[in-house]
């Protein structure tokens, strides 16, 4: 049956509204697509820029030890990120690495381990002849064992602890200029050891790193113990007025209790802690006490003390065998003080001094002991 001309116009209307309505569609699922594809572009994009770092779970103080309970991973965009973050928690265990002998371990182009080839006579860094290029030797491990690549002869290499330069707050991202080597050496002669007999200063805390110093009555003072950290011991939910304990050396012990003694012995002295106004940033100051010869005789003899310690107090002291004038000198009022007391009168002072300490020390560890509930 033929149409008439209202219906042609209302059919064609249709055709033409469907035609547009597909057409629209069209180009709205292409504008989606496209959309969509610049998306997945970008996510593609945000997924390859994403990285591990490092980032502070506490607060710590300059000079802290970043420990790997202080530290959180977190996968952050890389483009947001300093380039010399610090990447994953483990590289904490092996962010420094010496040998005993003080030679930094680090990584060549080929990602081995190597540290300088030091001449044996002189001390300094071997040159390639031809090249004209530092010469370096390539440490191999196995296990916990470190051995030079081309003799086979094992080499010990110390983890050095890592430590903040300045004050941080939790979720800092950890970079290398936030963060450096510890002064602290942990070698096989160091002990924790208690010392209640310094003058500490009011404003002491714990993890704080101090300087032990030794004032005679003359105002001459002298650094025995340098940038040492402190650790102050807690009883019944109380810091010790009286008692810290510092990580040192066997040489060092037997420095300190040269100083101690010597303290006791001349009346008007003081052997006393100062603080580091920014620890990890200022570095560790020289020692200026000469301990006595008999002392100085015992370190070199002890067994116990490593021997890059040993030389390295014999070459601060000593040149061609004999004491340095600046070493003479800096020792000369001790002895001048030492020489003008009378002997039985230093004894027994010494004598009272010690059994302070003996008391002070048992007084403490019965409180510690109630604190524990024995």
């Amino acid at each position: 049956m033929a149409k008439n001309p209202m219906q042609r116009k209302a059919q064609n209307s249709f055709l033409l509204g469907m035609l547009l309505t597909v057409l629209i569609t069209g180009i709205i699922i292409a504008l989606l697509f496209v959309q969509l594809n610049k998306v997945n572009n970008e996510l593609k994009i945000l997924q390859a820029n994403k990285t591990s770092v490092c980032v502070l779970k506490s607060e710590v103080r300059s000079g802290q030890t970043i420990t790997q309970d202080l530290v959180t991973t977190k996968v952050v965009d890389s483009t947001t990120i300093p380039a010399n973050a610090v990447g994953e928690v483990s590289s904490l265990q092996t962010y420094a690495l010496e040998t005993a002998n003080g030679l930094e371990v680090t990584t060549n182009e080929k990602g081995e381990m190597v540290v300088p080839d030091i001449n044996s006579q002189t001390g300094e860094q071997q040159v390639d002849q031809l090249t004209g290029e530092l010469k370096y030797r390539v440490i191999i491990s196995n296990g916990d064992s470190y051995y030079y690549q081309d003799t086979g002869e094992k080499v010990e290499v110390m983890t050095i602890p890592m430590i903040a330069k300045v004050d941080m707050q939790p979720n800092t991202v950890l970079t290398d200029t936030l963060v450096a080597k510890s002064s602290e050496r942990i070698t096989d002669d160091v002990r924790q050891v208690e010392y209640n007999m310094f003058t500490l200063s009011s404003q002491l805390q714990n993890e704080q790193y101090v300087d032990v110093r030794l004032r005679l009555p003359d105002g001459s003072d002298y650094i025995v113990a340098t940038h040492k950290r402190v650790t102050i011991p807690v009883i019944e939910d109380v810091d010790s007025v009286s008692t810290v304990i510092l990580n040192v050396r066997e040489d060092e012990i037997l420095q300190l209790n040269c100083a101690i003694v010597e303290a006791y012995q001349i009346p008007g002295s003081n052997i006393y802690v100062t603080l580091y106004a920014e620890p990890g940033l200022q570095d560790a100051a020289v020692p200026t006490y000469v301990p006595s010869t008999t002392i100085l005789g015992l370190i070199q003899r002890d067994p116990n003390c490593v021997q890059t310690a040993k030389q390295e107090l014999f070459n601060r002291l000593y040149e061609n065998g004999a004491m340095k004038n600046d070493a003479t000198q800096q020792r000369q009022p001790i002895n001048n003080a030492l020489n003008g007391l009378d002997p039985e009168e230093a004894q027994e002072s010494i004598i009272d001094k010690v059994e302070e300490e003996i008391t002070k020390t048992r007084e403490e560890r019965q409180r510690y002991l109630e604190s524990l509930g024995y």
